[in-house]
């Protein structure tokens, strides 16, 4: 099957109205972040925040992220968690290192650091499954990352109980 698209006079892609809001969307995320102070970058695969010496993520299926947020935000802890969709959604929870990450640390099966050099995919960046979202947004007040080491402690924790 061949996709064809309408061009413009310049031979540019028209664009359709999904298309524009999406457009418009990805323009005002991308703001919202630089005001954040965060350094994104913008391909054409969507927005991306590069991890740095004192940034890492953890990555973990929805079911054990909805308890981690819960269990962050009951301690005030909770900073920004990204939704990547999919048949198996996975949550993505943004950390600070607060020490450089030990070899020895282990983290259970279903938790994965993301680190350095690495690039953390941002709302509202589209995946094949649909637009990637906040679970728990950043804020002008909570831009700030949480210590690793209590989202990894949580992460634990959340598995144990579900086994």
């Amino acid at each position: 099957m061949r996709v064809t698209t309408a061009t413009t006079a310049d031979n540019t892609p028209r664009l359709g109205p999904r298309d524009r809001a999406h457009q418009q969307a990805l323009g005002e995320a991308i703001a919202g972040y630089r005001l954040l102070g965060w350094k994104v970058s913008v391909t054409e695969q969507g927005v991306f925040l590069p991890l740095g010496p004192a940034t890492t993520a953890l990555a973990m299926p929805a079911r054990i992220g909805s308890r981690v947020l819960a269990d962050l935000k009951a301690r005030m802890l909770a900073g920004p968690v990204t939704v990547i969709p999919g048949p198996r959604e996975h949550w993505i929870f943004l950390a600070e290192l607060v020490a450089l990450l030990p070899t020895h640390l282990k983290a259970p099966a279903e938790v994965q650091f993301v680190r350095s050099p690495q690039r953390i995919a941002l709302p509202p960046t589209m995946t094949r499954y649909g637009s990637l979202r906040w679970a728990n947004p950043p804020s002008h007040s909570r831009h700030w990352f949480p210590p690793f080491t209590a989202v990894l402690a949580l992460a634990r924790t959340a598995v144990a109980q579900d086994r």
